[in-house]
C-alpha cells in the first residue's frame, strides 16, 4: 500500500509542512483554528519569527548558505543577527513528521467550549444574593464584564472561539482541575472496592483536562445509580475545595489589587482599572493584592525568567501575542489586562502548576535510560541524533541534572508523556528520525554512526 504523502513525506520537512501540520492538528483539537501562538510554541521560535519559518526550506538547503541582501528582508524584527539562512531544523522536522502521524500526541490540550465550560461551573458559581448563577456571572470568573457572557454563551459562538485567549487558559485552568479531581475521585473509589473496571483507570490515568471530561459518561455507566451519586459528590467537594480556596481567593485579591470590591468584581465583572500606580500607592497594597504592573520588575516582566521557559512557551502560557506584551510594558505604571494578571497572580502563588500549561521536559539522561530499557543497543552518542542534532551534543544532553536544551524541549516533552501512556514513542520517532535522514538524501547507517544531519 502506498504510503501517504500527507503522512510521510517524500521531501524534506520545510516551512510549507507547517500548513499541512496546521490543518492535520486543527482536524484533532477541533474548536476552532491553530493559531500562529501555537505553531511557535511548538516549534518553539519567537512568536515574531514565525511567518520567516513558514517560508523558510530545511535546513539541509540553507545550513552554510550566507544570507543574501535580498534575504534579509523580514528578518528586521528578529532580535538576535542572523549569520545564516534561516531553515528548519531537524528537531522541528522530527516533531512535525511525528505529529502529521500522531496528532493526538500534540502537546496542546483540547478546547471545551464556553457554553460546555459553563455547565460545569455553574454549581460552583458564587450566587448574586443567594440566587442560583445565571449566564451573567460567567465571563466575570475569567476577568471580563457580565455583558461578555452572553456573548461567550450565544449559541452562535464558535467553540472556544470569541474570546481571547488570555480568558482560553484561565478556562483551560478551571477544566484541568476538575478533570485532575475526576481522577483522583476515581483512583480513591479504586482503592477501596476492586469493582473498578482496569480499562476505565487506564483510560484516567491516560488522558487529562477536557479529554478526560468528555468520557465521563463512559467511565462511569458501570456504576449503579448509588455509587455514581456517592462517586459525583465526592468530585463535585473536591473541585470545590480547589475553587473556594485557590481560584475565587486568587479573584478576591486581583479584585482589591485593582480598588474594587470582590462582589464588584466577580459578580458584575467591574475588573477595569486604568489608573496609573506610584511606587507609594503600590507599597501600600499587601503583597497578595498588589498590582500587577507592566513595569520591568513586576510579575509580568520576570514570568518568563521565573518558570524557566522560552519567549515562545511564555507567550503561549499567557496566551497573548508580542504586541500586546509590549504595549502592557510600555504602560509600564498601569495594571496589565485582568485575565492575564488573573492567571499570573495565580501561577506564582501556586507555581506547581505551571505544569498544566508547560510541562517541565524530561532530562536527557531520564530518555536516555527509558530507550536503553526497549533498546539496550542504542548508544549515547545517538542521543541528540533521534532529537534533531549533532553526536557531540548527546553528551552534555545526558549530563545528569542537566537542563534540558532549547533543540529538545518540545521533542522531550512528547516523548515522556507518551513513554508514561505506554505509547510506542521511541520506535515512531526514530521512523520519523529516518524518514528525514531518507528525504535529505544521506546514508542512513551513517548517520547512525557520525549524527550528521548535513552533509
Amino acid at each position: 500500500m502506498a504510503r501517504s504523502e500527507l503522512t510521510h513525506p517524500s521531501k524534506p520537512i520545510n516551512g510549507q509542512s507547517l500548513m499541512s501540520l496546521k490543518a492535520v492538528l486543527e482536524s484533532y483539537l477541533g474548536g476552532g483554528e491553530v493559531r500562529d501562538l501555537d505553531l511557535a510554541m511548538l516549534m518553539n521560535v519567537p512568536l515574531n519569527r514565525l511567518s520567516q519559518l513558514k517560508r523558510a526550506k530545511s535546513s539541509i538547503e540553507t545550513v552554510g548558505r550566507d544570507v543574501t541582501p535580498d534575504e534579509t528582508l523580514g528578518l528586521a524584527d528578529d532580535d538576535d543577527a542572523v549569520a545564516e539562512l534561516p531553515g528548519l531544523r531537524p528537531s522541528q522536522a522530527i516533531l512535525v513528521r511525528l505529529l502529521l502521524k500522531h496528532p493526538e500526541w500534540v502537546p496542546i490540550p483540547l478546547r471545551p467550549s464556553h457554553p460546555e465550560v459553563f455547565s460545569l461551573l455553574q454549581p460552583f458559581m458564587p450566587g448574586a444574593d443567594g440566587r442560583t448563577p445565571n449566564k451573567a456571572g460567567f465571563a466575570p470568573l475569567f476577568g471580563r464584564s457580565y455583558i461578555s457572557s452572553y456573548k461567550l454563551l450565544s449559541e452562535s459562538a464558535d467553540g472556544s472561539q470569541g474570546a481571547g485567549l488570555p480568558i482560553i487558559r484561565l478556562q483551560r485552568l478551571v477544566v484541568a482541575k476538575y478533570a485532575r479531581a475526576f481522577a483522583d475521585a476515581l483512583a480513591a473509589l479504586a482503592s477501596k472496592t476492586p469493582e473498578v473496571p482496569a480499562d476505565v483507570l487506564a483510560t484516567a490515568k491516560n488522558l487529562n483536562g477536557w479529554a478526560l471530561l468528555r468520557e465521563r459518561d463512559s467511565l462511569t455507566d458501570w456504576m449503579n445509580d448509588e455509587l455514581l451519586l456517592n462517586f459525583e459528590n465526592d468530585v463535585n467537594q473536591r473541585f470545590q475545595v480547589w475553587f473556594n480556596d485557590q481560584y475565587l481567593g486568587i479573584l478576591k485579591d486581583e479584585a482589591a489589587s485593582r480598588d474594587t470590591s470582590p462582589e464588584q468584581a466577580i459578580e458584575k465583572g467591574k475588573w477595569t482599572n486604568t489608573e496609573e500606580v506610584s511606587d507609594q500607592k503600590l507599597a501600600s497594597y499587601s503583597r497578595a493584592q498588589r498590582p500587577i504592573l507592566g513595569r520591568s520588575d513586576s510579575p509580568f516582566s520576570l514570568f518568563r525568567e521565573s518558570f524557566g521557559l522560552t519567549s515562545a512557551e511564555a507567550y503561549w502560557v499567557f496566551g497573548i501575542q508580542v504586541k500586546a506584551f509590549y504595549r502592557f510594558r510600555q504602560r509600564a505604571n498601569q495594571r496589565i489586562d485582568a485575565p492575564t494578571s488573573i492567571l499570573l497572580r495565580y501561577l506564582f502563588r501556586y507555581p506547581d502548576d505551571i505544569d498544566l500549561f508547560m510541562p517541565v521536559p524530561a532530562s536527557g539522561r531520564d530518555i536516555f535510560d527509558a530507550i536503553q530499557q526497549e533498546d539496550p543497543d542504542f548508544k549515547l552518542s545517538q542521543l541528540a541524533p533521534l532529537f534533531g542534532a549533532s553526536r557531540v551534543m548527546s553528551y552534555e544532553f545526558a549530563e545528569p541534572e542537566a537542563a534540558c536544551p532549547f533543540f529538545a524541549r518540545r521533542l522531550a516533552t512528547v516523548f515522556w508523556q507518551q513513554r508514561q501512556k505506554g505509547e510506542p514513542i521511541y520506535r515512531a520517532m526514530r521512523e520519523c528520525v529516518e524518514e528525514e535522514v531518507i528525504a535529505r538524501g544521506l546514508d542512513l547507517g551513517q548517520f547512525w554512526r557520525d549524527g550528521r544531519w548535513h552533509k
